[in-house]
């Protein structure tokens, strides 16, 4: 082997090895994703989302763990064969139940099951506790599961059909239970609820007769709540008609007054025009009257001068 070909495989090995201590030395970490930095067996470091910098700081502090905390995803360095990096993701992973008939706090049967959605918000803590998403399934059964279950058991039965009441229940579980999970396990619970109710079989008949006895009570109300209405309106309808009837009755009486005023006065200023003209009139209406008629009067009678228009 010549000393030419003798180098050139020396240089192939030095890049080779180059090359495996460069990728043994390189890890990346998607956005998507957090990472645990291990050395020989233990944590020295994480990658995390910036927003739950606080979180892991407290749970770290509380075990007592000095450890790297690296908010910056994307390439990272380690050193090649003494520490290795675990991937988790930090997408939203979903839990749903398995359904459990439970007693409401006013004695009734349900069937629930219920849902949550959780990601990892300290690798560290996940790691060393869980290990394993599938472990963490099992988490929200022996811990989150028991929570709502004992939280819907403070909910009287009709409460259930009110998505706000059961909403605000489960949403002070959520929080209580985050304080626990965070500091133990590094998940953190995002929402929580019901994901399906069911009635016992058993007590299908007695929940049809109560909402038919809600239904009816319901429409007993509106049904007063309508005829109430109907007397108020009917007698202000009945109060504005007298009014209208009483302002049209004084009304018609002022301008009755006025036309009877004004047809005096018409009358009299006729009077004072031609007097003898309305003397005429008033012979004219008397003679008519008298037709048919035999009057016996006496001479002086000053009605015998005015027929004779003396």
């Amino acid at each position: 082997m010549t000393d030419k070909i003798k180098r050139a495989l020396i240089i192939g090995i030095i890049v080779l090895v180059a090359i495996i201590l460069l990728n043994e030395s390189m890890y990346i970490v998607r956005e998507d994703e957090v990472a645990v930095v291990n050395r020989f067996g233990e944590v020295v470091g994480v990658t995390i989302n910036p927003m739950d910098m606080e979180v892991v700081e407290n749970g770290l502090k509380t075990r007592g763990m000095d450890v790297a905390i690296r908010t910056t995803k994307g390439l990272a360095f380690k050193l090649p064969f003494i520490e290795t990096v675990e991937k988790f993701s930090s997408k939203y992973m979903t839990y749903k139940s398995e359904t459990a008939t439970i007693n409401t706090y006013d004695s009734r049967r349900i069937d629930l099951s219920i849902y949550a959605q959780y990601r990892v918000v300290n690798p560290a803590l996940f790691k060393m506790t869980m290990g394993s998403v599938y472990n963490a399934n099992r988490l929200m059964d022996d811990r989150v599961y028991p929570v709502v279950i004992q939280t819907a058991n403070t909910l009287r039965f009709n409460e259930f059909f009110h998505k706000d009441k059961v909403t605000n229940a489960l949403e002070s579980g959520r929080e209580e239970l985050n304080k626990a999970l965070t500091a133990q396990y590094g998940v953190y619970i995002v929402d929580i609820g019901i994901y399906r109710k069911n009635f016992p079989q058993a007590n299908i008949a007695a929940i049809e007769e109560k909402m038919t006895q809600e239904i009816q009570k319901e429409s007993e109300k509106l049904i007063a709540e309508g005829e109430s209405l109907l007397r108020r309106k009917k007698a202000e309808t009945d109060r504005k008609k007298q009014e209208i009837v009483a302002n049209a009755v004084e009304e018609s009486a002022i301008i009755k007054a006025e036309a009877d005023a004004e047809a005096a006065r018409i009358y009299e200023e006729a009077l004072k025009i031609d007097l003898e003209f309305y003397r005429f009139i008033n012979r004219m209406k008397s003679l008519k009257e008298m037709k048919d008629t035999t009057v016996f009067l006496d001479e002086s009678n000053d009605f015998i001068d005015y027929i004779n228009n003396r």
